[in-house]
């Protein structure tokens, strides 16, 4: 081991001058320096120091406290050091320093003892800021106490200090890889190298792009899929190296410790470009610089503060770029040969650098240096799954099973890295197959599947937070279905609380995995939603007083798979969804009729529509995934045959030559009657009546109501309706109550069973449904728009405000032909549509045509169109199937809607 700094000097050696080589022939395990004292944690788990002071010696000398305990790391504090032992005990020591009669300060390590308020915990890792500690425990929980002056100990406090370990309850959930600190800032690594930072952030050295102090740990968005590996804090600074060799720095640059060739301080992670073609194999961090380590060529690099010769360049002077490391010197002939030392690893802490060293000529660049990482891990589920199952597993594995950090922390997709990829656009890092392999295999194990579900049920899903820390703390939610699915009695009550329980933004996260999980996992995944939602209707047609809030729960998660079908690659068939309702109900009137229940009779019969219509109503219409076309046919047919039974008619006479008008004078006639009723209409001097006239009536007003330029607008290029936008009319307000009785006589002919080509785009038909319509709805409506907005989106170069000159305006037609411009923001006309915000101005351009410039319009027509409706019947179906349901498609069986059930 070579050290330069410091601690690295002979008495009476000028600073920078040479290396000194200390524990010759001992293996270092781990080391921690401060200015003052250097702790060595060697294999075999012994425990030397190195103090300054008057009489300060070359070697370090053995701790003797720990003659009967095998430690194997340390990390040190100004004045206090943390020990951590081989069987996961922490034990604390004070470093206590005086000013000698030199006037230099002696320093002297008081006899460690166990720290008890952690004695009853595995501790895997500690980190020590200047008067702050952190410790991690084997199943992931993240300890933090003392001095919380600038919220370093991240419990989202204000407290002064803490004097007992407080649990980071911010980071549940959270595979923490590794913790580390600085001066006063505190960071977390996730397994797949998500970021987070805490404390004291007035240089930046947290990486927030901002200097405010945080109380809680912050996620560093600015690293994100940057495959982080590890991460080193020095006082007011802090390095981060990524999986490809790459160093970021950020926070104080007073000394040069960034390496950015500058002074200046940086708020956000910033490449160390002077590094580029060297694929950096280790970090560490001193007070006020940084080493680096090349293990390709074997060389060490330094940057940062140099007044103690820390940077091993000889020197005592700053630097700003970095440099090699040149004060380790040779090590003599060896077979006729010189060789320099060929380095493993490198430390750092205080004014000191550190570099282990061994004789054998290109061992390191053969070395993977992921193996010379000594923190330990926290358990996960797959890697004890796959030990043999004594005492200890067992009860480790129940441990794994209770806590969601160490389940999100397993099943990683570690090919090609993809687990560093999480993401909350499409993927989960989780290798399913491994999941499913894994259970198959504890499944063989009935008595311990039996204790991992009770584990999971009693204590990790009721811990799961409304508000995951980061995505990785999501997984649990694909990985949990799978593990129920193992069960007999399969109970989702609990999961699927703590699913619909998740904020929005984080509901939207599982979607968007749903999207892309494997075909054969999602499958699985649906049939199981649909078989638990199948049992708990049947358990709701029995008891009809009954909870419904499980049927509820399950249905509204079918419901979110099958709305994120449509968005798959390889989206699977509908049929998958299903569940056959009207069936169910045949067979359930049916066994009341065995039972002597004197309601039901034949099907058919009127009581029993409304008995069925009800129950579907009140329970099934919101999730219309689980009726098929047929069904929702056959509910339509029940609604009309209910409605064939109301006492009232409403009868519509009308004139052929005067259609439209005379049809909305007859409903303006009717406005307080309902009207979903039976509809029958009557041609003035003519004496037919019935479903043949009313069929015709319905085919002529569509036409007159398409040549009409009164009502609606014709859109030329694509030749369909849609309203008019508010500037048109908003001195017409007669208009809301034409657009409520077009609304109600779109909807008798849904609720009565006739066809009628409104010419409405799909856009529509999404309104009525509460489907928001998109680009695309516009490209149909209007296909030079909509293709241009899709240019817009798809102009690949960087002049797009050059390009299209557009701003967050657009120009609307009053009643008068007049064209005004109108704003889709605040400020629209000063803000150019430039490449990072075109995507908002499409999205508010689409907005506008279809939501804010008709909503008047819109609302009048769609409360119209719901009052010919007794009951939502039309909730059941899709926008393109309601829209078909209205103009007719010869795809569908149309004689369904006259057979009995």
């Amino acid at each position: 081991m070579l050290c330069w700094g410091e601690l690295g000097m002979e008495p009476g050696q000028d600073l920078g001058s040479q290396s000194v080589e200390v524990l010759k022939g001992e293996k270092i395990q781990h080391l921690c320096s401060r200015d003052g004292f250097t702790v060595f944690v060697l294999e075999n788990g012994k425990v030397y120091t190195r103090v300054s002071g008057q009489k300060q010696k070359t070697q370090p000398g053995q701790l003797a406290a720990f003659k009967k305990q095998k430690i194997h790391f340390a990390d040190s504090g100004t004045s206090h050091i943390l020990f951590l032992s081989e069987t996961g005990n922490v034990f604390h020591s004070e470093v206590k320093s005086k000013e000698s009669a030199a006037k230099s300060k002696d320093f002297s390590i008081v006899k460690p003892q166990i720290f008890k308020s952690l004695s009853e915990t595995n501790i895997i890792q500690v980190a020590c800021g200047n008067n702050h500690s952190l410790a991690l425990s084997k199943d992931g929980r993240l300890f933090a106490w003392g001095q919380n002056t600038y919220g370093q100990l991240g419990l989202g406090t204000e407290d002064l200090s803490q004097c007992n370990p407080q649990c980071v309850k911010s980071l549940t959930g959270v595979p923490v890889a590794q913790i580390t600190a600085g001066g006063e800032h505190s960071f977390a690594m996730s397994l797949s190298g998500t970021v987070f930072g805490w404390g004291r952030n007035n240089h930046g050295q947290l990486g927030l792009n901002d200097t405010e102090d945080k109380h809680n740990p912050n996620y560093v968005k600015l690293l994100e899929c940057k495959k982080t590996i590890h991460v080193s804090c020095g006082e007011e600074h802090t390095a981060v190296l990524t999986k490809d060799g790459l160093v970021f720095t950020f926070g104080a640059g007073s000394y040069g410790q960034l390496g950015h060739n500058s002074t200046k301080d940086e708020i956000k992670p910033r490449f160390v470009a002077e590094l580029f073609g060297n694929k950096v194999s280790q970090i560490a961090c001193g007070s006020y610089h940084t080493l680096v380590f090349v293990a390709s060529s074997g060389k060490i690099y330094s940057f940062g503060r140099g007044e103690k010769g820390q940077l091993g360049n000889g020197r005592t002077s700053d630097q700003l770029v970095p440099l090699p490391v040149t004060v380790m010197g040779n090590n003599g002939p060896e077979n006729g040969r010189t060789t320099k030392p060929a380095v493993k690893r490198i430390f750092a802490g205080g004014n000191q650098g550190f570099a282990e060293f061994c004789d054998e000529v290109d061992l390191v660049s053969s070395i993977d240096q992921s193996s010379l990482n000594t923190l330990k891990r926290i358990m996960t589920v797959d890697n004890l799954l796959g030990k043999e199952l004594c005492k200890n597993t067992k009860k480790a594995i129940l441990q794994a099973f209770s806590a969601t950090q160490t389940l999100n922390g397993s099943f990683l997709e570690v090919s090609k890295d993809n687990h560093f990829k999480t993401s909350q656009a499409d993927r989960s890092g989780l290798d399913m197959s491994k999941v499913n392999l894994t259970f198959k295999k504890l499944a063989e194990n009935s008595s311990m599947l039996q204790q991992v579900t009770a584990a999971v049920q009693n204590n990790l899903i009721p811990s799961l937070p409304k508000s995951p820390a980061c995505v990785e703390a999501m997984r649990v939610y694909i990985i949990l279905p799978a593990l129920i699915m193992l069960e007999e009695q399969k109970d989702l009550t609990k999961l699927n609380r703590a699913i619909l329980s998740l904020e929005k933004s984080h509901f939207k996260i599982l979607e968007c995995w749903w999207t892309t999980m494997p075909s054969k996992f999602f499958v699985r995944l649906v049939k199981m939603y649909k078989k638990e939602s199948h049992r708990l209707l049947q358990l709701a047609m029995v008891d009809s007083s009954g909870d419904y809030s499980k049927l509820h729960d399950s249905l509204k998660i079918l419901q979110a798979l099958y709305k994120v079908n449509s968005s798959r690659y390889a989206n699977i068939e509908e049929r998958h969804f299903c569940i056959p309702v009207m069936e169910m109900f045949t067979d359930f009137l049916t066994l009341m009729e065995r039972q002597g229940v004197p309601l039901f009779q034949p099907f058919v019969q009127f009581e029993q529509c409304i008995v069925a219509l009800r129950m579907i109503n009140k329970q099934l219409i919101p999730y219309p995934c689980i009726f098929d076309m047929d069904t929702k046919l056959k509910l339509l047919n029940l609604g009309s045959m209910i409605l064939q039974r109301q006492p009232f008619i409403l009868e519509l006479q009308v004139t052929r030559t005067a259609i439209l008008q005379d049809t909305l004078e007859c409903l303006r006639s009717h406005r307080s009657a309902a009207h979903y009723t039976p509809l029958q209409v009557k041609f003035k001097d003519e004496p037919c009546i019935g479903h043949g006239v009313s069929q015709e009536f319905f085919t002529l007003f569509s036409r007159e109501l398409y040549n009409d330029r009164g009502i609606f607008e014709l859109a030329d290029e694509s030749g369909l309706l849609w309203f008019p936008s508010w500037k048109k009319y908003t001195q017409e307000p007669e208009m809301d109550d034409v657009f409520h009785r077009v609304g109600i006589l779109c909807g008798l002919a849904v609720s009565n069973g006739f066809l009628s080509n409104f010419h409405f785009p799909l856009a529509l038909y999404k309104k009525l449904l509460h489907v928001q319509p998109t680009l695309e709805d516009l490209k149909e409506l209007s296909p030079t728009e909509g293709n241009s907005l899709q240019e817009l989106l798809d102009y690949e170069y960087d002049d797009v405000e050059d390009k299209f000159c557009q701003d967050f305006n657009v120009t609307m037609e009053t009643a008068a032909g007049h064209k005004i411009p109108h704003e889709l923001i605040p400020d629209g006309n000063k803000t150019p549509v430039q490449k990072h915000n075109r995507k908002q101005f499409v999205d508010a351009y689409v907005n506008h045509v279809f939501n804010t410039s008709v909503e008047k319009q819109f609302k009048a027509f769609s409360q119209g169109f719901r009052s010919s409706f007794a009951l939502p019947i039309v909730d059941v179906f899709l926008p393109d199937e309601l829209r078909a349901v209205i103009h007719g498609n010869t795809n569908y069986e149309w004689e369904l809607l006259e057979q009995p059930f």
